[in-house]
C-alpha cells in the first residue's frame, strides 16, 4: 500500500509539472506577472526617492506575487477542468480520496510558484548586487517553509471548496489581489489601517511573511519569529480541518445524487 501511494504521488505530480511547463498561462504566471508588479514597485520606490530597489518588498515581493497568482489560478483551474470535463465525479468516487488528489496537485502547484521566488533571488543577486550578508538565514529558511505550507493549506482548501460548490468558483476569481494587498506582499503590513491589519491576521500567509521578511532584514528576534510561526501554523491546521470537513459533505452530495455538476 505504502509503495503504491509513493507512485501515485510520483505520478501525479510528474503529470502537474508537465501541465504546468507545457501551459503558456504558466509563463504568465509564474515569470512575467511576478517582473511586472517587481518592475511597478521598483518605479515606486524611484519616485519616492529611493535609488535602489527595496531587496525585501519590491524584489521579493514580486516573487511572492508570483507564488499567489500561480497558486490561485492552477489550482481553481485544476478543479474546474475536472469538473467541465466529467471528471470529478469519477475522481470522487475513486478509491483514492479527492483531498489525497488535491494535496498532491497543489504540493506541485506551490513547487512550481517557487520558481517565482528563486528568479526573485536571482535578480536581487545577479541584477541588483544585493549582499545577503547579515541575513538570518535559519529564520529565512524556517519562513520560507511555512510559507510554503501555508499556500499549500489555502491552495487544498480552495480547491476543495470549488469542488462543493462549482459556484464558489465565482468569488474564488476575485482572492488575488485582496489577500496580496490586506497580506502587504509589497509593503510593510503597519502601513494599512489596523481594522484591516486584524482581518489579515485570519490569513496565514501574512504571519510566514512577516517573519520571512523581518528574517531577510536580519531580524533575530526569537520571541517574534515564533509567535508567527506558531500563528502560521495554528490557521494553517484551521483550513484543513474546513477542508476535511468539506470533503465529507463532497462524498455526501454525491453518494446521494451521483454527480456534482449541479451542485
Amino acid at each position: 500500500m505504502t509503495h503504491l501511494r509513493w507512485g501515485l504521488i510520483k505520478q501525479q505530480m510528474s503529470v502537474q509539472f508537465l501541465v504546468r511547463t507545457m501551459n503558456p498561462l504558466s509563463l504568465g504566471l509564474f515569470v512575467i506577472q511576478p517582473a511586472v508588479f517587481s518592475a511597478v514597485g521598483m518605479l515606486l520606490s524611484r519616485a519616492a526617492g529611493n535609488s535602489t530597489p527595496d531587496l525585501v518588498y519590491s524584489v521579493i515581493g514580486g516573487g511572492i506575487m508570483g507564488m499567489w497568482s500561480g497558486l490561485v489560478f492552477t489550482s481553481t483551474f485544476d478543479i474546474a477542468g475536472d469538473r467541465r470535463n466529467g471528471m470529478l465525479e469519477l475522481i470522487v468516487g475513486s478509491p483514492t480520496s479527492l483531498n489525497l488528489i488535491e494535496s498532491i496537485r497543489t504540493f506541485t502547484n506551490v513547487l512550481s510558484g517557487l520558481f517565482s521566488l528563486v528568479l526573485a533571488f536571482m535578480a536581487a543577486t545577479f541584477i541588483f548586487g544585493y549582499s545577503f550578508t547579515g541575513v538570518n538565514t535559519w529564520g529565512v529558511i524556517v519562513s520560507l517553509l511555512l510559507l510554503l505550507f501555508a499556500m499549500w493549506s489555502i491552495g487544498v482548501f480552495l480547491a476543495n471548496f470549488l469542488a462543493w460548490s462549482r459556484l464558489s468558483g465565482t468569488f474564488v476569481d476575485y482572492l488575488e489581489m485582496p489577500i496580496a494587498f490586506i497580506c502587504g506582499f509589497m509593503y510593510p503590513i503597519r502601513v494599512l489601517p489596523v481594522w484591516l491589519q486584524h482581518i489579515s491576521g485570519a490569513i496565514p500567509i501574512r504571519w510566514a511573511l512577516e517573519a520571512m521578511n523581518e528574517s531577510l532584514l536580519g531580524s533575530f528576534d526569537l520571541k517574534y519569529l515564533t509567535i508567527h510561526w506558531a500563528m502560521t501554523i495554528f490557521l494553517s491546521l484551521v483550513l484543513i480541518a474546513i477542508t476535511t470537513w468539506m470533503q465529507v459533505k463532497v462524498h455526501d452530495k454525491i453518494r446521494l445524487s451521483g454527480e456534482l455538476s449541479s451542485i
